[in-house]
C-alpha cells in the first residue's frame, strides 16, 4: 500500500502517517510512505491511482482551516475515511555552536511561522524566512551551517539533522494541534462513520444558507465546522466546507443527503469517518 504525504522525514505530516500506520490491523500488507514536495501532486497522484491513500492537513487549532489543501479536494472523487490529530510542538533549531543571541534569520513553513508570532514579537531583530516545509527548513540550515541562522521544526526533524535546540515550544499556544484527513479515491462501497465532511454550494437566493443549516437541525446533526471559500470564476460567491456529527441522527444517511441535495446547487460528500477524541491530544 502506497500512502502519499507532503513533506519529508521529520515533518508533522510524516509523523501523522506513521501514527496512522500503527492503527492498521492488517500487518501483512507492506506500507510504503511516499513523500511529495507539494499538496497538488499528492492529490493528483491519488486520482491517477499511483497512491492508495494520502494523509493531508485540513485544519489547525490556531490558524483554522488549511484552505490550500481543502480547496484541492473540491470537485474531486475523493473520500476522507479517517481523521487524525498531531500535536504541534515547534522547536527553534540551530547548528552546532550557535546561541539564541546569535540568531538573525529563522526559516520555516509559513504556517509554522504564523503560529510563532509571540516569539518573533519578543525578538524583533530576528527575521522570519519562508521555506516550503518545516523539516526541509531544518535540513537547509544544516547544509547552510551558519550560526546566525535557525529553523523552526518538530523535535524529530531537528534530531534527524543533528541540530541543536535553542528554544523549545516556541508556538504561541501550548495546545497547538493540526488535524489531518486520511483520504482514498472514492470507491464503490458503503462508507460508515459518525462524522460527515461536505462541500456545499447553495442556490443564489435569499435565505439559501439558512435553509441548508435548518436541514441539519431537523435531522439532529451537530454542526462541527462551517468554513466559507470563494468559488472559482464567480467573484464574491462562496461555497462551504461543512462537518457534522451524525451519531445522534436516527434517519439513514442517504435520506439526509437527498434532503441536502434539494436545497443545494452543488453537494459533494468529502468524507465519512469516526471522530477521534480531541482531549487526548489537547492535554499539555
Amino acid at each position: 500500500m502506497r500512502i502519499g504525504y507532503q513533506g519529508v522525514a521529520g515533518s508533522y505530516s510524516e509523523a501523522t502517517l506513521q501514527d496512522y500506520i500503527k492503527t492498521l490491523t492488517d500487518t501483512t500488507t507492506e506500507i510504503v510512505p511516499v513523500p511529495y514536495g507539494d499538496f497538488k501532486s499528492v492529490v493528483n497522484d491519488l486520482l491517477d491511482d499511483k497512491l492508495d491513500l494520502i494523509v493531508v492537513p485540513v485544519e489547525n487549532s490556531t490558524t483554522g482551516i488549511i484552505a490550500r489543501v481543502t480547496d484541492l479536494l473540491r470537485y474531486k472523487p475523493v473520500m476522507a475515511i479517517a481523521e487524525a490529530y498531531q500535536p504541534v510542538r515547534h522547536t527553534l533549531w540551530g547548528v552546532e555552536g550557535s546561541r539564541l543571541e546569535d540568531i538573525q534569520m529563522v526559516y520555516s513553513h509559513p504556517e509554522a511561522l504564523s503560529q510563532c508570532q509571540v516569539f518573533f514579537n519578543s525578538y524583533p531583530l530576528i527575521e522570519s524566512k519562508v521555506y516550503e516545509d518545516t523539516a526541509k527548513a531544518a535540513s537547509y540550515i544544516q547544509i547552510l551551517n551558519r550560526r546566525d541562522t535557525a529553523a523552526i521544526a518538530s523535535p524529530r526533524a531537528g534530531e534527524l539533522h543533528h541540530l541543536v535546540p535553542l528554544m523549545e515550544n516556541v508556538q504561541d499556544e501550548s495546545t497547538n494541534t493540526t488535524r489531518f484527513y486520511v483520504i482514498e479515491k472514492i470507491q464503490e462501497r458503503e462508507y460508515t462513520g459518525s462524522c460527515l465532511s461536505l462541500y456545499v454550494e447553495t442556490r443564489h437566493e435569499s435565505g439559501a444558507l439558512s435553509k441548508l443549516l435548518q436541514v441539519f437541525d431537523i435531522f439532529n446533526c451537530n454542526l462541527q465546522n462551517l468554513s466559507a471559500r470563494p468559488i472559482e470564476n464567480q467573484p464574491f460567491t462562496y461555497g462551504f466546507f461543512i462537518e457534522v456529527s451524525i451519531k445522534e441522527m436516527r434517519s439513514p444517511v442517504n435520506i439526509l443527503i437527498q434532503t441536502l441535495n434539494q436545497v443545494s446547487e452543488y453537494l459533494q460528500i468529502m468524507g465519512q469517518y469516526d471522530q477521534v477524541s480531541k482531549s487526548i491530544y489537547l492535554d499539555d
